[in-house]
């Protein structure tokens, strides 16, 4: 059974879109976006989950602590990161344990903090260790190719890097010129792991919120619940997108010169922060207040970022997990746009996704780490289902 290699329409939007495309004297294009999108009942899309991988029964390969990262071969196989056990596990199209790959250390073949994984070019599955300051390569039949060194020292999820079409390979690095403040550095390389250039990654256009810890031992920044921010993710030829969560904007950025090229934005409704939300995200701050962080309930925002995350496919469509009112929906919903940036419509998953890594989306299937009421992982592959064909 070979999931991975199946095609799908581009999902083209609709004639009567609503909404309007403007290019700017710089060249920018602004597609904006109404509330609604061009799916009617007969062209809605679903997603129905086909298999389910995981346990909270049994001990072994299937019961997962902390999945860090994924990815799925021609073969349908899907490779699963632990980060508890720091070890590779692998499964085949019907679910079955077939191997593992490593275990945590330091020496050739184990693992110390895998922050993500792709395929690359050569055949060979890359695993950032930045904990390990390497790059580990196995390949197809699981064995150890070769490590090559790479920057360590800082970790940063979900990981933003990997290859776009035309084989470079994207890291991240700390900016020298930051003396004083922390600044992130996207750094291309090429085939043989050579830096070719670098650019500043995004930054949040307003005084961003977040909660910072230093001691002796650790610098940490994570955000402040509910505040908005910004993400960003490669694109497939090249460059970067950029999203802005607190008013619905997706933004795609050139390499390595940072222009603008295309604006995306659709209209939304702001939620508002309710007290039984504060309780939640107190609560989820615990870790945090733990390690001698504090946590001002005052300064949480009163409303939601627009959504959580986003990701895009490998047909450039744009896939946004929205922020929803209450914890039945919670990462559950996912608006569609498509390679035009014109907005589809939504998608309710019939599971809730995890946090982290993005969902990955090949042909048909979508393949996504998901969790229970208990917040257990699973990873799971799904078929989309594009209308009522």
């Amino acid at each position: 059974m070979t999931v991975a290699l199946t095609a799908c329409s581009t999902g083209e939007a609709d004639p009567g879109w609503a909404g309007s495309v403007d290019t700017l004297a710089t060249g920018q294009v602004v597609v904006r976006n109404p509330a609604t999108g061009t799916w009617t009942g007969d062209d809605q899309w679903s997603v129905v989950e086909e298999l389910r991988i995981g346990t909270i029964e049994d001990i072994g390969p299937e019961m997962f602590g902390r999945v860090l990262d994924f990815e799925t071969d021609p073969f349908g196989r899907i490779w699963v990161f632990e980060g508890q056990a720091q070890e590779l596990r692998v499964f085949d199209s019907t679910g079955a344990h077939v191997r593992t790959i490593g275990r945590q250390g330091e020496g050739p073949g184990e693992f110390n903090e895998v922050i993500g994984m792709e395929w690359g070019p050569d055949g060979h599955l890359w695993l950032v260790d930045p904990a390990n300051n390497r790059i580990t390569k196995v390949d197809t039949a699981g064995v150890l190719v070769e490590s090559v060194p790479t920057i360590g020292g800082i970790t940063v999820m979900p990981w933003p890097g990997g290859f776009d079409r035309d084989g470079h390979f994207y890291t991240y690095g700390i900016d020298p010129e930051m003396e004083d403040d922390f600044g992130l550095l996207m750094i291309r390389h090429d085939a043989d792991l050579q830096p070719l250039d670098s650019v500043r990654v995004p930054e949040y256009p307003g005084e961003r919120q977040f909660l910072e810890l230093k001691a002796e031992d650790r610098h940490l920044i994570t955000a402040l619940p509910f505040a908005p921010g910004i993400e960003w993710r490669l694109r497939n030829d090249g460059g970067y997108w950029g999203a802005l969560d607190g008013d619905y904007r997706l933004f795609e950025l050139a390499w390595p010169s940072g222009d603008t090229l295309r604006t995306i934005t659709r209209e939304w409704d702001p939620l508002p922060v309710t007290e039984q939300d504060l309780d939640r995200a107190m609560e989820g701050m615990e870790w945090f207040t733990e390690m001698g962080g504090k946590v001002d309930r005052s300064q949480i925002p009163s409303t939601k970022p627009a959504f959580d995350s986003f990701f895009v496919d490998p047909l450039d469509r744009v896939w946004v997990l929205r922020t929803t009112a209450g914890p039945e929906t919670e990462n559950r919903i996912l608006d569609v746009f498509d390679q035009d940036g014109r907005f589809l419509g939504t998608v309710e998953l019939p599971f809730r996704l995890a946090d982290y890594p993005d969902p990955i989306v090949r042909g048909d299937y979508m393949i996504a780490v998901v969790e229970d009421e208990l917040e257990v992982p699973y990873v799971v592959r799904a078929r989309i289902v594009q209308g009522q064909r």
